[in-house]
């Protein structure tokens, strides 16, 4: 039993001494490099190419967080638009002589435009003062008309 044991570290070693032989094994006959020298360039090889990739990656996350950042953007600025549309639409049906339903409002990066009919001038001056006022808002395009 003895003997087993003492050949087993043996056994361990003979793998590693294999691939060391195989590899010294596979070098060009051309080549004045050691074993040991190979492998060292092998590894260099691999690192660099592992730093290429770690590179690549980063970048392809960074456009990726951009894209990420642009979509962020536009569906911020899409809610503060349908807010604003919202908050218009308000203040006009509260008002006696405007409907919210005869006048369609569009929101677009806080510029305002204002179709549709109002009883009067007095009324379509209103809407547009309305819609100025509202939090948000950077212009408004008044094109309600008013009814003769």
């Amino acid at each position: 039993m003895k003997q087993r044991t003492e050949h087993r570290p043996m056994l361990m070693v003979l793998p590693a001494l294999v691939a060391a032989v195989a590899l010294a094994a596979c070098g060009r006959e051309d080549d004045d490099r050691t074993a040991g020298q190979r492998l060292d360039d092998g590894i260099a090889k691999m690192e660099q190419k592992s730093d290429q990739a770690r590179q690549e990656t980063r970048e392809s996350m960074d456009a990726m967080g951009q894209k990420m950042d642009r979509a962020a953007d536009k569906v911020s600025a899409d809610a503060s638009d349908a807010s604003i549309t919202t908050k218009i639409k308000t203040a006009l049906a509260g008002d006696p002589k405007l409907s919210a339903l005869d006048v369609k409002v569009d929101t677009t990066n806080g510029h305002v435009t204002l179709d549709g009919t109002a009883p009067d001038l007095a009324a379509r001056d209103r809407a547009g003062s309305m819609a100025l006022a509202t939090k948000g808002v950077q212009s408004v395009n008044n094109r309600i008309k008013v009814n003769s």
